[in-house]
């Protein structure tokens, strides 16, 4: 695609992908990684059109399917300015639009408007009736089709008027002022904007995806639901940056730092920070998975369905907050909720669905996820992609590294499969040969004993979901790496296969707490035997030397 930004743009979609280097000045080149889909925006004011951005859209859209750069009217101003966008799907076809309407158009026409001929009228007339009673057949027949495939895949069916009154629910924020877009998916645009002053994120959505939107609301709106780690929500509410742009919108807080992909694409970490967005990022799959009371509230347990790194949020201290909950589930609980907590679907296609396709786990490509206690296999689910964000964070450490030098950053299987594999390609590759993405030798000598980091991921991705940790034993074992010599006692749903047996004499008791442990020239280091098939080794100690 082609790469601009208008110098006043704020925020940046480098992130989407990578910058070619065609030369010094703009436009540049940039190819995408999530997506085939390129995108443009334009200002028209007076007549005169501005290129305001272009580049590559983060998921793939139905204007995608264009060859050509069509311009629509997102949004217009009180100056008269007017925005329009574009997505098509070919290589550079968002270097030019091939027209924009005049801003005329967007209005009811003027009295110097063409005007009908007199003997075209009533045919006009009877035209538009037919189209008018096909539409009405046609959302007959929709609405038909759709109460069937609900009732199919035991879904309920939806309330005639459940999303008619949506405008009328939600109350208009006064003093919500929109910025920047900062992000374009496939239900939602995200600005930056300012509310009663606040620097927020403003997650816009248009009217037809009024379900999504309700679905994402109804869970930020849990009362329990409050975390370090867990996207804030602040408020819900309707509007837009312009009289043609008006929906639904959730107000959240702005994470300055961008989402985990942008951050590891432009930032390495020191094996301090790296640990820290590893413990942040388990700490809230956990809180999310826990179902509790706590003062009085009630927080059900919640399978997250879409944890990727364009998901999680880098906070001011560079720990991990985790965010789009649209695909969002609440699970079967222990307890009995209250009546205000909101159902869900629950048939066989609404738990298999789930989000991107980088992350899903085996069970969910190759569909043999257990719908008999699919609140757990869920859960397993969201383990298997934690591992694979916590691999890519790893990644970018150079004190992983002998060279201090770590490659620059690449998703999760994207030296295997390159930046967008498809369904079998996955499948392929995680389901029928069980590979995962590679782990260097040198991460085993960066953790004190077995409990180490190739271990952990090992135990958090295998192919069988029922071995995988939890992901509260994620953030214990994580909290045991940052605390490398104090004793742990790990809870008995947490198994730690081999503790720390060597002698006190021979331990390193210089190193930082805070640092990998990096065994001296001689050292007494703990190992672990195990035989070809074992999934438990056992402990041994002995002294060797490095």
């Amino acid at each position: 695609c082609v790469f601009f930004e208008a110098p006043g743009v704020q925020g940046s979609t480098k992130m989407l992908g990578e910058l070619l280097d065609e030369g010094p000045g703009p436009p540049r080149g940039i190819r995408c990684l999530y997506s085939h889909c390129c995108f443009g925006i334009w200002n028209l004011t007076q007549g005169q059109a501005q290129v305001e951005m272009q580049g590559c859209q983060d998921s793939e859209e139905s204007g995608c399917a264009s060859l050509h750069c069509n311009p629509s009217p997102r949004a217009q101003s009180s100056s008269g300015s007017t925005i329009f966008t574009c997505s098509c799907g070919t290589d550079f076809c968002n270097a030019n639009y091939t027209h924009l309407p005049p801003p005329e158009s967007l209005g009811a026409p003027g009295p110097e408007g063409p005007q009908a001929a007199p003997g075209e009228s009533i045919w006009m007339a009877l035209v538009l009736l037919a189209l008018f009673l096909m539409l009405i057949l046609g959302s007959i027949i929709l609405a038909l089709l759709q109460r069937k495939a609900c009732r199919v895949h035991g879904r309920s069916v939806p309330e005639p008027d459940s999303d008619r009154g949506w405008n009328e629910e939600l109350p208009e924020l006064p003093g919500l002022c929109f910025s920047q877009v900062i992000q374009e998916g496939g239900h939602a645009v995200v600005w930056t904007g300012r509310l009663q002053g606040e620097l927020v994120a403003i997650k816009a959505f248009p009217p037809r995806a009024v379900a999504q939107f309700q679905a994402e609301k109804a869970v930020y709106e849990l009362p329990g639901l409050r975390h370090d780690h867990i996207v804030r929500f602040i408020t819900a509410g309707r509007g837009g940056p312009g009289p043609l742009s008006s929906g639904p919108l959730l107000v959240l807080e702005l994470y300055p730092k961008g989402s985990l992909c942008h951050y590891l694409t432009q930032h390495t970490s020191d094996w301090a920070t790296s640990l820290r967005m590893a413990l942040s990022l388990a700490q809230g799959l956990a809180f999310l998975h826990e179902e509790r009371w706590h003062n009085g509230q009630y927080k059900p347990a919640i399978a997250h369905r879409d944890l990727s790194s364009q998901n999680v949020l880098i906070r001011e201290d560079t720990s991990c907050a985790i965010g789009d909950l649209d695909l969002a589930l609440v699970l079967p609980g222990l307890t009995q909720p209250p009546a205000w907590v909101p159902t869900q679907p629950r048939g066989p296609a609404a738990i298999m669905e789930a989000g991107t396709q980088r992350y899903m786990a085996p069970e969910l490509l190759d569909k043999t996820l257990d719908l008999q206690d699919w609140g757990t296999a869920l859960r397993q689910a969201d383990v298997y992609s934690l591992a694979l964000l916590l691999w890519e964070i790893l990644s970018r450490c150079p004190d992983l590294r002998p060279d201090s030098i770590p490659p620059p950053f690449q998703l999760a299987y994207e030296a295997e499969l390159g930046s967008t594999p498809g369904t079998c390609e996955l499948w392929a590759l995680a389901v029928e040969e069980r590979r995962r993405p590679y782990i260097p030798p040198t991460w085993n000598y960066f953790a004190t004993g077995p409990n180490g980091l190739r271990e952990l991921l090992e135990d958090c991705w295998d192919a069988d979901p029922e071995a995988r940790l939890t992901a509260d034993c994620v953030q214990q074992r994580l909290a045991a790496l940052a605390r490398p010599h104090e004793l742990h006692s790990f809870s008995e749903d947490c198994p730690h296969s081999c503790p720390a047996l060597c002698p006190e004499d021979c331990s390193s008791s210089s190193a930082s707490a805070i640092l990998p442990y990096r065994p001296p020239l001689s050292a007494c280091h703990c190992g672990c035997q195990q035989g070809p098939s074992s999934r438990n080794p056992q402990p041994a100690c002995s002294s060797s030397h490095v």
